[in-house]
């Protein structure tokens, strides 16, 4: 029997150890998120318990909840380098807050000195000590309701025009809403000065206990951030390798020789048909493939986000800023060939939906052949097709696995993860390789793998394309079509098979540069030992600039914007014709000086303005019961300046993110009610309870603020409001009801306080829904046409930036990469910010659509699956041009296996002509790529002449350049490759400007300019 029980107890033990593994794997729960989370219950819960010291207690009086609501809205969680830079900019905002609240109620006093007969005005305690309010005064309240309209302009300006500042943003408006409210009431400038004061202390106590959890406690950088990120990369890859043998192995037996899908217009299917997405039947491994391949490029953008604000941070460690910037590039260069993998799954989902290789390029054209001999030939056909495909899986699967390798001492070579015992013997065992030690050097091992698969990959080709008819003897021979009538279609084969060696190879190349730079870092001693790491004071000056610029070229942009409602990417900085068609340029002296001028209307002019004026009057629509004389106590005694501070905060600029806002502040208003009650009651109102209790609700709080930082508001509304409403009857409960109640502000029990409070907060949100609605209305189905119109207009640009780059790559008139003058250089960044635009804008359109379903619907349905096509034609069009891009950048650094002579001039001079082809190309694809995002922007149909341009043939072009450049001569050669994946991204391009040009038609309309003779006639 006690052995039974020993053994049901350990069984029940396993058991529930794996449900607890199992509940923190569903939920993404480790050590850092649970140590990050008591990090943050720190800040709030020492605010609230350092009340309780009586000195404390006596300096604050009935502010002192103010200090653990400043910790929590300055995020202790944060890394370090972007907590400083956000707490600099609240300190400063909350500095301009007490200076511009000193001075409007300094025009307030003076307002009451000239308009005051009455000696002897009886005075009452005021909301701190020293500062006695006075009776109501008709000029002072005016006075401050004037200031308090502009103050919510312009934080709310500020707010539209910086949105990665909108929690300082909030702090600013809580400052001048309490400021406003009492000062009113001060007679004198003393009064004014003590209750600014006391708000600044209490803010900066706040501040302080944050700054010190955040820098002492659990220190969390940046760096940390980059390197965590890092290392999930490179174990990405390495499920990302796994994928790609699987998707390469379910080649074969796609449909690639069935018959076409092609409904007629009255078919539901028929959007199907044109939805690039669509698939004829399940593909499982491209499935994981994407799925994988999109965690780690979310990883990549996290990354790039964070890296440069590890940049500035002074640290101890190994790698410098220039290496984790090298680490970053290099492991970009891993992703794209694995993204590359995609153009081949948008090639074969659309050829089987247009019936597999038979309807390739016309193949039943006229041809001597009877039914039974192509019937036999189609069979030789799909066995050709099946055995190629399975020669390069079997080759490439090999390859991966020393990839693997590489990835793996990559990884523990730079120290971003640890290395397991015997790991590199144990690998190499795997695969077959002799393990003594000097067999160990994994670089060279990946340059061998390298090697092998470059040799045996050139014989598969080779006797496949001699198959086809596509050797010498093709050109030798004066072969025609008629000889092969197949031949179009292998030439197609033929490209898609480059097109899947080429990514294999230069993945693999990727990966050995990063092997050889992390072996690097290993041989100077970079990785021996720690050391101090300073920002360079070229880091310091950018991140200065970028502390106070848009940041609408940053990834990590799209995610504040969420915050603060809307996210808006600004063009002008793209524009390069910046001419005025109302002016002409400035000659005169008047005219330059006047000019400047022109600014003022154009700030006031703004939408931004726009908005922090629609913001500011709805809030006085609450605050006005504040400076009337009837109303002014009642303002005050029931706290209906929570209402007015939610409309402050709770308002953005499009209906659908305003109203999903509104309704999540109102929710986790009322959930942190329900809180409040349990930990007040819960320990029988005990002062120690209360505080441990209200630490415990903290830490449940920041676990949906650290994983999911783009929803910030939620869990920061619940522990505001518990603050609010638990902290103020800790407050009353320590200093006594009398003084509680000195401020005007009537004493509430916590079981009527927790009401008043969601009252007061739906009261707010009921104003902020009206004036969002009211007098005109934007709409987020709007602005997704708005951006949807501006994606398009930079698409344009970064099309043709793309093959301006590759036009100069190729002449090699790019200049020197390190000049930041050299035309490749500038290049790079036009291109780098047009992308991190375009990146940011399929992002936020993504978020308008889940916000669309919030609106109220009126009039017809949003034609979403027309949207949802067009975004999907822009994100497949900026996924096929960036291969073109790293295509031309990168096949000048394909291996070559030895022994083998690199690319002939001759070649390289082909292979300019056909860039000036392309670039003429390029050009009518901007132009049209323009024309849709006007059409869009505007809501203006389509002229109906307007054609999609055609995608250059390749095959032709070649043939005219060099007339035996299709031999099997060249089929191996590193150009050639380059030649194939051009060809297919920009076939697959064209087919989805196609379907962009088609889909804005059916929705814009086509403008016909011709005249109805018989309409007029009627």
């Amino acid at each position: 029997m006690p052995q039974e029980s020993i053994g049901n107890h350990a069984t029940a033990h396993q058991d529930g150890s794996s449900r607890w593994k199992k509940i923190a794997a569903k939920y993404g729960i480790d050590a850092p998120l649970v140590l990050l989370m008591i990090k943050g219950t720190v800040a709030p819960t020492v605010g609230v318990a350092i009340y309780q010291v009586d000195s404390v207690a006596r300096h604050f009086s009935t502010i002192g909840y103010l200090i653990p609501i400043m910790s929590i809205l300055t995020v202790p969680v944060l890394p370090r380098a972007r907590f400083c830079q956000n707490l600099v900019v609240t300190c400063l905002l909350t500095c301009f807050a007490a200076a511009i609240s000193l001075l409007a109620m300094w025009c307030a006093v003076q307002a009451r000195e000239n308009t005051t007969h009455l000696n002897g005005e009886t005075n009452s305690n005021g909301p701190v000590a020293g500062a006695t309010i006075s009776p109501y005064n008709t000029a002072a309240s005016a006075n401050m309701g004037v200031w308090l309209f502009f103050d919510v302009w312009l934080a709310n300006t500020f707010r539209a025009y910086r949105p990665q500042y909108f929690l300082p943003s909030i702090i600013f408006s809580i400052f001048i809403n309490v400021t406003a409210t009492y000062g009113t009431q001060f007679a004198t400038m003393k009064e004014a000065e003590s209750l600014v004061t006391h708000l600044l202390e209490s803010f900066f106590v706040g501040f302080g206990i944050s700054a010190a959890t955040n820098l002492l406690l659990v220190p969390f950088t940046s760096r940390n951030i980059v390197t965590m990120l890092m290392a999930r990369e490179l174990h990405g890859f390495k499920g990302a390798l796994e994928a790609q043998s699987q998707y390469m192995a379910s080649l074969p037996t796609r449909d690639w020789y069935g018959t076409a899908y092609a409904p007629n217009d009255h078919d539901s299917g028929i959007d199907d048909y044109y939805n690039s997405l669509a698939r004829t039947s399940p593909w499982p491994e491209a499935d994981v493939l994407k799925k994988i391949l999109t965690s780690i490029t979310t990883l990549q953008a996290k990354s790039q986000s964070e890296l440069r604000y590890a940049k500035v941070e002074a640290t101890w460690g190994r790698l410098d800023a220039k290496d984790l910037e090298t680490i970053s590039h290099l492991e970009r260069k891993i992703l794209f060939p694995l993204l590359g993998m995609e153009c081949l799954s948008h090639a074969t989902n659309r050829i089987e939906k247009r019936g597999g290789w038979e309807a390739v390029s016309g193949l039943k054209a006229a041809h001597s052949l009877t039914d039974t001999e192509y019937a036999h030939l189609q069979d030789r056909e799909r066995q050709q097709w099946h055995w190629i495909c399975g020669q390069l899986c079997a080759r490439a699967q090999q390859l991966q696995k020393g990839m693997t390798i590489g990835l793996d001492e990559s990884l523990y070579a730079l120290r971003l993860g640890k290395r397991p015992a015997s790991s590199v013997r144990t690998d190499l065992e795997a695969n077959g390789h002799n393990c003594s030690p000097e067999n160990r050097d994994w670089v060279a091992h990946c340059e061998g793998m390298i090697q092998q698969f470059l040799k045996e990959r050139q014989g598969p080709i080779e006797d496949w394309c001699a198959s086809k008819g596509m050797d010498d003897s093709f050109q030798q021979n004066h072969a025609t079509q008629q000889d092969y009538p197949l031949h179009q279609r292998h030439l197609s084969q033929l490209y898609l098979v480059l097109d899947l060696d080429y990514f294999c190879i230069m993945t693999a190349q990727a990966i050995l540069d990063l092997a050889k730079y992390a072996k690097s870092k290993v041989n100077d001693g970079t990785m021996a030992r720690s050391r101090l790491i300073f920002p360079t004071w070229k880091q310091l000056k950018k991140w200065a600039r970028d502390t106070v610029s848009r940041e609408d070229s940053n990834l990590d942009y799209q995610e504040y914007s969420t915050r603060s409602g809307t996210v808006i990417v600004r063009l002008s900085d793209i524009e390069q014709s910046k001419k005025d068609p109302e002016h002409l340029p400035p000659v005169s002296a008047w005219e330059k000086i006047s000019d400047k001028f022109r600014i003022i209307s154009h700030i006031f002019g703004s939408s931004e303005s726009a908005f922090g004026f629609r913001v500011a009057t709805a809030t006085m629509v609450i605050s006005i019961v504040c400076f009337l004389r009837d109303s002014q106590q009642f303002f005050i005694e029931q706290r209906l300046i929570w209402g007015s501070i939610m409309v402050a905060i709770s308002m953005t600029r499009t209906a659908g993110s305003g109203i999903y806002g509104q309704f999540i502040r109102f929710g986790g208003t009322a959930l942190a009610m329900i809180a409040s009650y349990v930990i007040w009651y819960i320990v029988d109102q005990r002062t120690a309870g209360i505080i441990v209790f209200l630490g415990i609700t903290m830490f449940f709080y920041h676990y949906p603020l650290i994983k999911h930082p783009d929803t910030l508001v939620i869990p920061m509304i619940g522990m505001v409001t518990v603050i609010l409403i638990v902290g103020y009857e800790l407050q009353v409960k320590k200093i006594g009801i009398p003084i509680s109640i000195s401020n005007g502000q009537v004493y509430h029990p916590l079981y009527e306080l927790a009401p008043y409070r969601l009252a007061t907060v739906l009261g707010g949100l009921a104003v902020a829904f009206i004036f969002t609605h009211f007098p005109s209305v934007t709409t987020v189905r709007r602005q997704l046409r708005e951006d949807l119109g501006a994606s398009l207009y930079l698409l344009g640009n970064y099309y043709c930036s793309v093959h301006q780059t590759v036009s100069l790559k190729i002449r090699g008139a790019e200049g020197d990469p390190g000049d930041e003058r050299s035309p490749g250089r500038r290049l790079q960044k036009a291109r780098s910010r047009l992308f991190a635009k375009e990146i940011i804008l399929l992002e936020g359109m993504k978020k308008h659509k889940k916000f669309a379903t919030w609106e109220l619907g009126l009039g017809g349905k949003f034609p979403e699956a027309s949207y949802d096509r067009l975004i999907n034609h822009t994100q497949h069009i900026v996924h096929f041009t960036t291969m073109i891009s790293h295509v031309a950048e990168s096949f000048q650094n394909f291996p070559t296996s030895t022994g083998v002579q690199k690319t002939s001039d001759s070649w390289l001079k082909d292979f300019k002509n056909l860039v000036i082809s392309l670039e003429l190309s390029s050009r009518e694809v901007s132009a049209t790529l323009s024309l849709i995002a006007t059409a869009i922007s505007t809501g203006r149909p389509l002229p109906s002449f307007l054609r999609a341009p055609e995608p250059v043939s390749l095959d032709q072009l070649l043939k005219k350049t060099d007339c035996d450049i299709l031999s099997a001569l060249h089929v191996c050669e590193p150009g050639y490759a380059a030649f194939a994946v051009i060809q297919v991204a920009s076939a697959l391009l064209a087919d989805d400007l196609k379907g962009l040009l088609r889909e804005t038609k059916k929705l814009v309309g086509e403008e016909n300019f011709g005249i109805d003779v018989f309409s007029l006639h009627d």
